[in-house]
């Protein structure tokens, strides 16, 4: 293989990494043909204050999440322009300084199954490479929610996990595009737009992931993200209509608009088949979003080679 598929292989690697509460990213950069990764990450976020709504004093504080997450992901490529990813793992939420409310859960979270198909290369044109991106999620087995305060107060074998609920609970797609290019075989930048639609009145996401990843050697790739998602939806957090402080409409917080602008930096070491990365996470602004600060950690085996 040489310097510049080995630098595309390293850069596709981190790609298929991401947060928790967010499904796979695309990448140009696909495995070699018969070649893929499967990679165990570990994330640990954590919020004392949260956006709501459009308008008014934001950040502001709250009682605060704790969560982390264990994720598998996998990728495979079966030609030079076809590649399958995948991804699924658990995690577990919890107030974060103690009491009833809110309360925790835990449970898989949503699953993925993506296919990209690359029809521009730019080892074969000299210009940019360019993709397009399926994904198929499905809904995990996590509690959503639906109960407020009072109720879960007044009956303690009643559960519902309210602004704790791992994710939506709504299954759906995915459809993105993807260009990027590799510079010198040193420095590798890309960018994704899509749209996510989740089933019920989950809000229809679109979202933008801009990377950029610098190849310091055979041995060292650094990278940085920025990640924007804005949502079609119109429910906020606080008085009804929209679930609020007061234990009203928990069941409607998969319905509330949440809109995120988040930063990712990051290095992966390669050893041989064996890739090992850190990363850090800071939620910058938003809608109906808690300003998460995360670090994770990821483990990846290369095969096929």
């Amino acid at each position: 293989m040489n310097k510049a598929r080995t630098a595309i292989a390293f850069v596709a690697a981190f790609c298929f990494v991401s947060m928790p509460s967010v499904l796979a990213d695309g990448s140009v950069w696909l495995p070699t043909p018969g070649t893929g990764t499967m990679t165990v990450s570990y994330v640990s976020q954590s919020a004392d204050k949260m956006w709501v709504g459009k308008n008014g004093p934001n950040p502001i504080p709250f009682r605060g999440l704790d969560q982390s997450t264990i994720t598998v992901n996998g990728s495979y490529g079966f030609s030079d322009a076809v590649s399958m990813d995948l991804s699924i793992g658990r995690s577990e939420v919890s107030p974060k300084n103690g009491g009833p409310i809110p309360l925790s859960t835990d449970g898989l979270t949503d699953a993925e199954l993506g296919v990209t198909w690359r029809f521009l290369d730019e080892v074969v044109t000299g210009g940019v490479s360019a993709a397009v991106r399926f994904g198929a999620i499905l809904a995990g087995n996590y509690d959503v929610g639906g109960f407020g305060p009072a109720e879960v107060m007044g009956d303690p074998n009643r559960v519902g996990a309210g602004p704790t609920a791992i994710g939506d609970g709504a299954s759906g797609i995915e459809l993105s595009g993807i260009v990027g290019k590799i510079f010198n075989n040193r420095i590798a930048i890309s960018a994704e737009l899509g749209l996510r639609n989740r089933s019920g009145n989950v809000p229809r996401e679109t979202f933008m992931n801009l990377d950029a990843h610098l190849i310091t050697g055979e041995r060292l790739v650094l990278s940085a993200q920025y990640h924007i998602q804005a949502s079609s939806g119109d429910i906020d957090i606080g008085p009804p209509p929209g679930p609020g402080a007061h234990g009203m409409h928990w069941d409607q917080f998969p319905f509330v608009a949440e809109d995120i602008n988040r930063v990712s930096l990051g290095g992966t070491v390669v050893l041989d088949s064996i890739d090992i990365g850190l990363h850090w996470f800071k939620v910058l602004d938003g809608r109906n979003t808690a300003e998460f600060d995360a670090f994770g950690g990821t483990l990846t085996y290369n095969f096929g080679h």
